[in-house]
């Protein structure tokens, strides 16, 4: 797990399958959610929340890391766009 920009971090799960991958991220979120932070000034919550999203790929020759942090990015920002708190996995996922 690293910080990956302000408030964005990413956890990287070499052989794991993309099952296993959301298993781990629904985990990290109960998790969070369980520690009851208060989040004053939150327009979603009064605690702190966890917005997911959830790529995965078996790499191939040629391709980039790039296309695989783009269908995270994609997919955290639906869960965004959803209205926040909750988990979405990249149709590729």
């Amino acid at each position: 797990m690293a910080r990956y920009g302000g408030e964005e971090f990413v956890v990287i799960l070499p052989n794991t399958p993309s099952a296993g991958a959301v298993c781990v991220a629904q985990a990290i979120q109960a998790g969070v959610k369980a520690l009851a932070i208060p989040h004053q000034g939150s327009q979603v919550s009064q605690l702190v929340t966890l917005s997911l999203g959830v790529a995965s790929t078996v790499p191939r020759c040629g391709e980039k890391a790039d296309t695989l942090l783009a269908a995270a990015d994609h997919a955290l920002y639906q869960a965004k766009l959803e209205g926040r708190d909750r988990l979405i996995p990249h149709p590729s996922a």
